[in-house]
């Protein structure tokens, strides 16, 4: 009796199953990388929304009279901003915008602090 041997094409059950384990755990990654980056993109734009209220903070106190400039706070798209006007020299004030937005994942208010001086 001759014994042949067989050319088998394929895989073996072990091959596969070591394949699939590998691309789970590719796939998991590519899941947890998918959500930080989501939540990464949004505190970027809740951070452009604080910096354009801060722009238009400055902007309204270059409009207005030196002498009727004051520090205040508002409320604006649902971000809270207090700002404070001092004298830096004769004909120059500092004004700084404290804005706080609520970060991702209801954590508490994150403040982001701009400043820009006014010449009189």
């Amino acid at each position: 009796m001759t014994t042949r041997r067989r050319n088998r094409s394929g895989f073996t059950v072990v091959e596969v199953l070591v394949a699939i384990v590998i691309m789970a755990i590719g796939v998991l990654g590519l899941a947890g990388t998918a959500a930080s980056v989501s939540r990464l993109i949004g505190g970027g734009a809740q951070q452009t929304i604080a910096a354009n209220i801060a722009l238009s903070r400055f902007e309204q106190l270059r409009s207005t009279a030196c002498a009727s400039m004051a520090a205040g706070t508002a409320t604006t798209r649902g971000m809270t901003e207090h700002w404070t006007v001092s004298a830096s020299g004769t004909s120059l004030y500092t004004a700084t915008d404290t804005v706080k937005y609520k970060a991702a994942g209801g954590r508490r208010p994150s403040p982001l602090i701009f400043t820009s001086y006014v010449k009189c």
